[in-house]
């Protein structure tokens, strides 16, 4: 499955909600037209400990397809191991969520908290994407008011966006591809997420 060329012939994604993107409700998102769908937040480490909460989570149905499965975590080992089990459980894609500014997952240096560390960012991503052939992406987010700042240049088949980055970031997503992004109207801003 090529994503990015999913993206392009729908470009609307539903953006991972922890207690609202269930199996059910993706598939209702699915017949309602939404292009890609993704899991909630799934917690590397619960797969680690074969948490059956965690692994409901994960569930999804045929009809789900493009569909990407979202972690985090703080180990790089339990990282690419539940990357490894996403794609065996035949997803599309795994989807890293760098955005969580919730403090039960900052405190443990995941979700938005990996941004802080650009050289744990790229050990996160290499661990990640050496551990599968499926796509990478990854999430975060970015302040509504600094959305017009560096960075944004243009717009492709009906919203699939690209954008460039500093060449400190560019060294850090070693194969990235492109980016496009959801504005999300609510507190934490614009939804940004990477594919490479």
């Amino acid at each position: 499955m090529d994503l990015l060329a999913e993206l392009k012939k729908n470009p609307f994604v539903l953006a991972p909600m922890a207690g609202i993107t269930d199996c059910a409700f993706r598939s209702f998102m699915r017949e309602m037209g939404c292009g890609v769908v993704i899991t909630e937040l799934v917690s590397a480490t619960g797969l680690k400990y074969s948490s059956e909460k965690t692994r409901r989570i994960m569930q999804f149905n045929a009809n789900q397809h493009p569909v990407g499965v979202q972690l985090f975590g703080e180990d790089l080992d339990d990282l690419a191991n539940a990357a490894k089990e996403v794609e065996q459980m035949g997803a599309d894609f795994v989807d890293l969520n760098f955005g969580c500014p919730v403090p039960k997952v900052v405190k443990k240096g995941a979700g938005s908290a990996v941004l802080k560390d650009l050289v744990y960012l790229r050990s996160v991503l290499r661990a990640t994407k050496s551990a599968v052939k499926i796509p990478v992406t990854d999430y975060k987010r970015k302040d509504a008011s600094s959305i017009n700042e560096g960075g944004f240049a243009g717009k492709i088949n009906g919203g699939v966006r690209f954008f460039r980055t500093s060449d400190t970031q560019m060294e850090v997503l070693a194969t990235y591809m492109g980016v496009f992004s959801a504005h999300n109207p609510g507190v934490y801003g614009v939804e940004i997420r990477v594919l490479f």
